[in-house]
């Protein structure tokens, strides 16, 4: 059975379908494709149903990565079973997610996307590209790079 990874963010329209789709990437290029499975959501429901905001694919497409057709769903309580790891991008959603967690052990899946950044890295948290241009977009689809390069890292051993 693979191990389940979960994104998330506000809408899931910029931050966590980024993350989703570069982790995806580099799941492939470390040969963990079926062992490793990903998906995204938000906290929000107002997207729900959306595909990525247009600046995040441009972003991606800069990049060099593909939309896979995702579209946003919002996170729920069963998320919990479904899902091993669940990654919140910023502390506000891991309040949110925490606030759902029944006990100790759903709890504990829920890990910042922090936790996978280098010690040189002077961000806290994945920033929210939403109200910027697109430089800001292409700023977060590097910070998630390096990230879920650690974190590809970290999930060989599972």
């Amino acid at each position: 059975m693979a191990y389940r990874v979960l994104f998330v963010c506000l809408g899931n329209i910029c931050r966590s379908p980024a993350a989703e789709i570069v982790f995806n990437a580099a799941i492939e290029r470390a040969g963990l494709k079926g062992r490793v499975k990903a998906d995204s959501c938000g906290t929000a429901s107002y997207h729900t149903g959306e595909k990525p905001d247009h600046r995040m694919l441009a972003a991606l497409e800069r990049a060099g990565y593909a939309w896979g057709g995702h579209r946003a769903r919002t996170f729920c309580r069963a998320d919990f079973e479904r899902f091993d790891l669940i990654i919140p991008q910023d502390e506000s959603n891991r309040n949110d997610i925490l606030s759902l967690a029944s006990g100790a052990e759903q709890a504990a899946k829920v890990r910042p996307m922090s936790d996978w950044f280098g010690p040189d890295e002077h961000e806290r948290e994945v920033p929210d590209p939403y109200y910027g241009g697109p430089a800001g977009f292409d700023a977060v689809v590097r910070l998630l790079e390096r990230a879920t390069e650690a974190l590809v890292q970290e999930l060989r051993e599972v």
